[in-house]
């Protein structure tokens, strides 16, 4: 990045100092008393069998109660499609312990529950619906009270400072030899220190590997409570992006003792449930925990001590047909992911549950590696997308669930929470040769091919996994019409995943990754060597555009949004993917999930982390016979 770019645009804005919202979700910072005596979790008994009985309960419609007070107790059922692999969410084998992990630990800041919907009392900033929202202005502080940070141009380098919250202890579960080496003790500062220099520095983490633009990071104590990070200016906002919210904090004793939390035995944190028990490919457990900091924020019950439920429990149900009973049944309680024919089939089967839209934020799609022939010709990608009816995808596989949103996916899908990031191709400035490329023209991809050297075609392959077999198969289908002849080469999760990260593949991939619109201001998916980049775009407009978008996020992050719509008349005409339809999916929850209205993530990957604000009406779930 030039000098000329960082000063033209920040010189004004020297030694600024941003704050994110002080304060964590409740106006003060309680410090509630370590339990004078340990507490040992109370593990429920063994669920019933997810399997769907012979005769279902009958259903009645849910009475409204005439007073909303909140409730404790209850245990919240939820469902997994497959197994964690790990529980320690620093390290890239934990994507499947994520949902427990949020659960236990906590990360420095995360999503305001108040500026969502919150039982109605929120500001509806955000629904927190998809799982990675992360605009700095949603967030509130959890480890960190505050997060300040500072930019220096002169010295081409940025600062965050956080301001480490007292009174917040790890979970005591005297059951737990791991529990019981922290002693319930409170967290400090140092225990922040020990967690961020752990992702930078140990090559198994996460963070260490796809952002090593952080390894260079100083991380220091320069207060009694109080963490300073200095790091390269372009580095900035990865840096308060991934140290924030994208990875919890664990008891420095546990990893130095046990090399990890791959274990589930070695779980221990700060949050509010507490993991008791876990049954590979069953289920897991999970308790309230009784030296919880945090209270209720807003509306009826602010100030009452959370969590609200004696605990979470997690059942694994990988197939589809069962997890649909087990909603219907009231095995579990909400169902997030539902596409439109099984929303259909659960309006009619079961009309009291609430429903909600629930998108996932990342987009999958078609890469084309056009760094060598025949992708690097604009003219063959374009050819590529005239040739598929992405209209009769949206009719013939959604069911005409959908707008030209679920359509324009690239580079970002539209979300709420990103409305000034987003480029409507119905919006009269979108550029009329990118409108183009999302109108059936097989007959002009023909021609296209043919000026681009490839009269009868060409052949090439298509790297995918066996689930997106079915969506890919029109897609060639497609293809074929105009002569292209693409040989879909499936493979195992792990290989095709392993080829995706190191690039080693060429023609047409299904696993080249998308980067969600939380890090737009990165934007990993349209310049750099990371995985994310499979069509190994490397393009200069893109480049300078994106220098400016990453220092204006550090101070406007509206005014950075605008300069990516910009960008993406661009970017989008260039062709440079084959943008997924992207269905419709809803979220189903019963009635006597109180304070809920569809949230998914609070925050960056905060998988199920509004458990602790909602609570059970065990009352009207009787009342309902489950």
């Amino acid at each position: 990045m030039s000098k000329r770019i960082l000063w033209l645009v920040v010189s004004a804005l020297m030694a600024l100092s941003l704050a994110t919202a002080a304060c964590g979700p409740v106006s003060t910072s309680p410090t509630p008393a370590a339990p004078t005596k340990p507490v040992t979790p109370a593990t429920p008994s063994a669920p019933a069998s997810p399997a769907a009985p012979a005769v279902e309960n009958p259903k009645q419609e849910a009475a409204k109660p005439t007073i909303e007070v909140p409730k404790y107790g209850g245990v919240l059922r939820l469902s997994l499609s497959s197994a964690p692999s790990d529980f320690d969410a620093s390290h890239l084998t934990a994507g499947g312990s994520g949902d427990t992990n949020k659960q236990t630990n906590q990360e420095l800041w995360a999503g305001d529950w108040a500026k969502g919907a919150a039982g109605g009392y929120g500001t509806n900033e955000s629904r927190w619906e998809m799982n990675g929202i992360d605009r700095f202005d949603t967030k509130t502080g959890f480890i960190a009270e505050s997060t300040k940070w500072t930019i220096d141009t002169a010295k081409n380098q940025g600062t965050i400072i956080y301001q480490i919250r007292q009174g917040v202890r790890y979970a005591l579960n005297p059951a737990s030899e791991a529990s019981r080496l922290v002693g319930g003790r409170e967290l400090t500062a140092d225990d922040v220190i020990f967690n961020l220099k752990r992702v930078i520095t140990d090559p198994k983490a996460y963070i260490y590997k796809a952002n090593p633009e952080l390894r260079v990071a100083q991380v220091t104590k320069t207060g009694p409570r109080e963490v300073t990070v200095k790091l390269p200016l372009e580095a900035l906002i990865v840096g308060l992006s991934r140290f924030g919210d994208n990875h919890p904090i664990y008891p420095p004793e546990v990893v130095q003792k046990y090399g990890g939390l791959e274990n589930w035995r070695n779980s221990v944190g700060t949050g509010p449930f507490i993991l008791t028990d876990y049954v590979a490919g069953s289920q897991s457990v999970m308790v309230r925990n009784p030296g919880y900091w945090e209270k209720y924020p807003v509306g009826p019950g602010k100030g009452n001590q959370l969590p609200y439920l004696d605990g979470v429990r997690y059942l694994v149900i990988p197939d589809a047909s069962t997890l649909q009973a087990a909603l219907r049944t009231g095995k579990i309680d909400q169902m997030a992911g539902v596409g439109w024919e099984d929303a259909a089939q659960l309006r009619k089967t079961t009309p009291a549950l609430q429903e909600a839209d629930a998108e996932s934020i990342g987009v999958a799609k078609v890469t084309m590696t056009q760094d060598k022939p025949p992708f690097n010709d604009i003219r063959v990608r374009r050819a590529m997308m005239m040739a598929v009816d992405f209209n009769a995808i949206l009719k013939n596989v959604y069911g005409g669930f959908g707008s030209m949103k679920s359509i324009q996916s690239f580079p970002f899908r539209y979300v709420k929470d990103y409305d000034p990031l987003y480029l409507d191709v119905d919006a009269p400035e979108f550029p009329e040769s990118a409108k183009e490329l999302y109108t059936y023209h097989p007959d002009k991809a023909k021609q296209l091919l043919k000026e681009a050297g490839y009269p009868n075609g060409f052949k090439t392959t298509m790297l995918l996994i066996s689930t997106q077999v079915d969506y890919m198969a029109i897609l060639k289908d497609y293809w074929s019409k105009v002569g292209v002849d693409v040989t879909l080469d499936v493979k195992e999760n792990a290989v095709a995943t392993t080829l995706s990260q190191n690039r080693a593949y060429d023609g047409l991939s299904a696993q080249g990754g998308q980067s969600p619109a939380a890090i737009f201001y990165t934007s990993p998916h349209l310049l750099g060597e990371g995985a994310a980049n499979g069509g190994r775009i490397n393009d200069p407009v893109i480049n300078k555009a994106m220098d400016e978008i990453r220092i204006t996020s550090l101070t406007n992050m509206s005014k950075a949004m605008g300069q990516m719509k910009e960008l993406t008349k661009y970017v989008v005409d260039q062709a440079f993917v084959i943008p997924d339809v992207l269905g419709v999916k809803k979220i189903f929850w019963w009635p006597w999930i109180k304070n809920y209205s569809g949230e998914f993530s609070l925050g960056y990957y905060n998988g199920n982390g509004w458990a602790e604000y909602v609570w059970m009406d065990q009352a009207l779930k009787k009342s309902m016979g489950y």
